[in-house]
């Protein structure tokens, strides 16, 4: 049954229980300001229609299953060391507003809440919410913001070409042994002598005789697939149709032939085939196996903070040029559209320069592809063009054209010149202006290739790079998530996990900037300190009362 978080106070909460100066000394960590500033922002209402509205025992309150969520991202914890602070540690409670009746939440609720949120995307929803409330509490602006990507792994294995064809027919197999013993009894014994008995032995392999291993293991893939294709039982089975995607993406099937199943080459295998049976979303890309999150933040030098806007999880191959339009999009939903958007050169294109033009953004990023100047020829770049790359205004040598516009379509830019003027030019033979049969001379060129052009000159000049420093920023912002909440390895599998865990990773990131903000503030008016010791990557488990040490002391 839903219910909102209790409002009236208890004899039992800290705030009333505890003494007055162990009060004030919790309100000093970064208990405080959380309870203060955070807690109000989250949103409870949303969550309505998961629960029963008038039955069943009452739902654990959803602002502490969310506050816990962004404190597991934040300290980068696991899930026994979450609930082991909340339900030991009085900060924690302090900073949810629990008293300790209320502090034990089972790590199931906890799991099913995660789950309820991955698989309906509440995850996008939370972050937005919160991050418009800062953004507007602390009047943050986001009329330039800065984008960049990062590659992220789940917690799968890295496996090789024969690790993956191994593990694929084990997980069947261990399945099948399960919920399906008669079929299981009917298979021949070398599967599982081989797969079943030593699990992940038959992987084990010098690179030599990796080769021959892997052919076997193909021809039982193969064997394995044919044999229960009728069986509708077995066909529906998750990791059977793990199996028959392998065998798809992998091998060249021919039956009938002598050697009915052959592998593919490598170069002929898809960026988007089956990476590891434990996590069927996960991709390859130029960076490895996994997945790629882009982060967008605001970058203006008056804000006291920038805020992460925009987060976004997509395959391990999907180019980042492909992620302009989309962001201003939901910055723009977000009521957060910038009218300046910095990138890295794997965002710049002509398409993502007209694209953020007509959104009315200005977008700055070099290119780095595209023709190369040559001496023996006149280029896009010679002409000069008006600021919508819409018309041609003069050519290299000074000539206007009679008429120019656009083309129908809008696609491409359309230029008429006199035969006076380009007749007797002696960079006629050089020049993209040809000759039409009604003796005019025509230049029509793709408006995407005038942009890209028109861009390739001006990032060559001092103004442009002075402006695009402030790009590098978001180099920082990525490296403080991989640090402090462990961005570049996710604790999860499956897309919709990562992506549910990579919003509160960037949520968290928000809510500690305004956390150290508010203390700031704090400090400049009540000339109050607040001390937030630097995270760093755990190479070793600590201990649970020493994760996180905030002390706010009194100046003199």
């Amino acid at each position: 049954m839903f219910r909102l978080k209790r409002q009236q106070r208890s004899l039992f909460d800290l705030d009333v229980y505890l003494p007055e100066d162990r009060v004030a000394a919790l309100d000093k960590t970064w208990a405080g300001p959380f309870r203060r500033n955070i807690l109000p922002l989250i949103a409870e209402d949303p969550f309505a229609p998961f629960y029963c509205p008038d039955n069943g025992r009452p739902n654990v309150p959803v602002s502490i299953l969310i506050g816990l969520c962004i404190l597991k991202e934040w300290h980068n914890l696991t899930d026994a060391e979450l609930l082991g602070s909340l339900g030991w540690d009085l900060r924690w409670q302090y900073a949810l507003d629990v008293n300790m009746d209320e502090a034990g939440v089972c790590q199931k609720t906890l799991h099913n809440f995660r789950s309820l949120v991955a698989e309906n995307r509440m995850a996008e929803k939370i972050f937005s919410g919160i991050t418009a409330k800062i953004i507007h509490e602390a009047r943050i602006s986001t009329v330039m913001q800065r984008l960049d990507s990062t590659h992220i792994t789940s917690n799968m294995a890295n496996l090789s070409r024969l690790g993956l064809f191994v593990r694929t027919i084990e997980k069947f197999l261990a399945r099948l042994e399960k919920t399906h013993p008669e079929a299981f009894s009917r298979l021949p014994a070398v599967y599982a002598k081989v797969y079943l008995e030593r699990a992940g032995y038959f992987a084990d392999v010098k690179s030599g005789k990796a080769r021959r291993r892997l052919e076997k293991s193909a021809r039982h893939l193969f064997d394995l697939v044919d044999r229960f294709r009728g069986d509708q039982a077995i066909t529906s089975m998750h990791s059977y149709k793990l199996m028959a995607r392998l065998l798809e993406e992998q091998c060249e099937i021919t039956p009938g032939a002598a050697e009915p199943v052959v592998l593919k080459k490598p170069a002929d295998i898809s960026a988007e085939s089956l990476q590891n049976p434990s996590d069927p979303d996960a991709s390859y890309g130029h960076k490895g196996k996994g997945y790629k999150a882009s982060l967008t933040e605001t970058c203006v030098k008056e804000n006291g903070f920038q805020v992460i806007t925009d987060v976004a999880v997509d395959k391990a191959n999907q180019p980042d040029v492909k992620d302009v339009a989309p962001v201003l999009d939901r910055l723009e939903a977000l009521d957060a559209k910038p009218d300046e958007l910095f990138a890295d050169a794997g965002y710049g294109s002509g398409d993502n320069l007209l694209e953020t033009q007509k959104k009315g953004v200005e977008f700055i990023a070099p290119l780095t592809s595209g023709s190369k100047p040559g001496e023996n020829r006149v280029r896009i770049d010679d002409f000069d063009f008006d600021s919508n790359w819409t018309r041609v205004l003069s050519c290299l040598k000074g000539h206007e054209p009679a008429r120019t516009g656009p083309t129908p379509n809008g696609k491409a830019v359309l230029a008429v010149f006199k035969e006076s003027a380009c007749g007797r030019c002696e960079l006629e033979a050089l020049c993209p202006v040809k000759r039409h049969k009604n003796g005019t001379f025509r230049l029509r060129v793709d408006r995407k290739t005038v942009a890209a052009a028109s861009r390739r000159c001006e990032q060559e000049t001092e103004d442009f790079k002075e402006r695009y420093k402030i790009r590098s920023g978001i180099e920082a912002t990525i490296s403080e998530a991989q640090r402090l909440t462990g961005l570049k390895r996710s604790w999860t599998r499956g897309r919709n996990r990562v992506t549910a865990s990579t919003f509160f990773k960037a949520l968290a990131i928000n809510v500690k900037r305004y956390i150290q903000n508010e203390a700031e503030k704090a400090r400049k008016t009540a000339k109050i300190v607040l001390y937030l010791p630097k995270f760093a990557a755990r190479q070793h488990p600590q201990p649970l009362f020493n994760h996180f040490e905030r002390n706010l002391m009194l100046a003199a």
